[in-house]
């Protein structure tokens, strides 16, 4: 009934195209929308969308429309003391601490003032400016459209500045197709319509007097987004959910580790490049942690000589150990940690048996941010342990556990770790992007299960969540990840 219903309006006004808000006069506007879906799957009408950029003022651009820019603050106060210089540190009798930085760097922008000696000096207290002026027009008119190239970039940097955000209004019309102008050449006679029939409509007999409308499953409807969990934890709860099937039990361990947990007992020399702040993140509290004196001991021996019990197992890194160093926390950079953590804390019973384990957590590294860098990312790491486990049997684990994952092709090559030998990584082919770096992989080196008390052969493999995240959302950026974009969020 609300389609014949539009289509008179159409008929008796005779017009061929009608917007959402001049329609509003003749239906209730939730409506309209909804009938116009209908009628386009019908061929009947079509919608036509413009979309167009809106500036709307903020909070801060109000006041700042009100009270003017910082960098005007600044002139008008240097105006009515008669000055043309004021020191730097006395702008907080003048500006909140927040805005000193940006007045700063907009007055040397802009060519207002300079800045010599820690002083502010202005060429002129009486200057235009075009941020000012575009400000006060878009109070006036937000439409984006309105403006020039010019001032669409300064409007950009109103915006970075936080003084207004940038809305896009949608104006839809209705438009008749042909096949809707033939239909409206005819009378158009409305019945009463029944869209769910009812048991009052059957027993009172309504239904034989009524049009029972038919159901159409093609019928255009609104898209509906129901709640869902955010893409990244999708990702893990699915590698949780294959380990678990492939019969590994979860593990955790602490974030903030001690360079000993996170270093030491991977016999990574205390000197090494990685221990160094451009790479980790070294914290001022707590300033040391725990750390076990029997295998500290047996840990340092491994380090300087090679020893383990008096017993020679290799060169050593021939060093002098520093145990202090060993106590030093730090955020911790892999979560081979966890599996070492596990190792550690077997009894001797326990080490006679087999164990098949993995953690899922958060690793932080100190990288610089860009396009595939991150400071802090999730790190899948994993262990079999067993007598006779073999380096063939950590590439066959491998490959089922990338084909589970999705990924049909998958090679090896050899790689270099420093508590694994032999080491490899494994690669994934995407069509379109070829063969893609995934995971690292290999068995633990002596120097690192001997102090543990381990005899058993151990497989070890870690992952990078961003990475796998990536391919698997056709992600270019790392960053994209952890965007805050409703539309993206919604859509994936």
């Amino acid at each position: 009934m609300d389609e014949k219903k539009l289509l008179k309006v159409f008929q008796e006004t005779q017009k061929e195209i009608m917007d959402v808000d001049e329609l509003s006069q003749y239906m209730e506007k939730e409506k309209i929308m909804r009938t116009a879906l209908w009628l386009s799957g019908k061929k009947l009408v079509d919608i036509i969308e413009n979309k167009e950029s809106i500036a709307v003022l903020t909070e801060e651009g109000n006041r700042v429309l009100e009270k003017g820019l910082p960098e005007r603050r600044i002139a008008k106060y240097l105006k009515e003391n008669n000055l043309n210089s004021i020191p730097i540190k006395d702008l907080k009798n003048i500006l909140d601490k927040d805005e000193i930085n940006a007045a700063l760097g907009n007055l040397k922008k802009k060519g207002i003032a300079k800045i010599e000696k820690g002083n502010i000096v202005f060429e002129t207290l009486d200057y235009e400016d075009e941020e000012e002026i575009l400000l006060a027009k878009i109070k006036e008119n937000p439409h984006l459209n309105s403006y020039n190239e010019k001032e669409r970039k300064i409007i950009e940097n109103l915006k970075k500045r936080g003084f207004l955000k940038i809305d896009e209004e949608v104006e839809r019309k209705i438009k008749l197709t042909e096949k809707g102008k033939e239909y409206i050449k005819n009378p158009i006679e409305i019945k009463e319509e029944i869209t769910q029939l009812t048991r009052e409509d059957i027993i009172g007999g309504r239904w034989r007097e009524a049009y029972i409308r038919p159901y159409d499953v093609k019928i255009p409807v609104e898209e509906v987004y129901p709640a869902k969990m955010h893409p990244l934890t999708r990702i893990i709860k699915e590698i949780k959910e294959v380990l678990i099937s492939m019969g590994f039990k979860e593990i955790k361990s602490p974030i903030v580790e001690t360079e000993f947990w996170n270093f030491d007992v991977l016999f990574e020399p205390q000197d090494h490049p990685a221990r160094e702040m451009q790479d980790t993140f070294f914290l001022k509290y707590p300033t040391e942690g725990d750390v076990p004196e029997d295998l500290l001991r047996k840990v340092k021996d491994i380090h300087e000589d090679g020893t383990i019990n008096g017993l020679k197992i290799s060169e050593g890194w021939k060093y002098k150990f520093d145990e202090n160093v060993s106590k030093r926390t730090v955020l911790r950079t892999h979560t081979t940690a966890s599996s070492i953590r596990y190792l550690a804390s077997l009894s001797d019973e326990e080490k006679e048996k087999p164990h098949k384990v993995f953690c899922i957590g958060r690793v932080f590294r100190n990288e610089a941010i860009d396009y595939k860098h991150l400071p802090e990312f999730y790190q899948c790491e994993g262990i079999i342990m067993d007598d006779n486990v073999t380096f063939d049997n950590l590439i066959g684990i491998l490959k089922e556990f990338l084909n589970r994952l999705g990924f049909e092709k998958v090679r090896f090559r050899p790689a270099y770790f420093p508590f694994t030998e032999p080491s490899l990584e494994a690669e994934v082919y995407l069509e379109g992007k070829g063969w893609l770096e995934l995971l690292g992989a290999g068995m633990f080196r002596p120097e690192v299960l001997e102090p543990l008390g381990i005899k058993k052969p151990v497989l070890a493999w870690g992952i990078g969540f961003s990475r796998l995240a990536m391919l698997k959302l056709g992600l270019t950026d790392i960053r994209d990840l952890h965007k805050n974009d409703l539309d993206w969020l919604k859509r994936v």
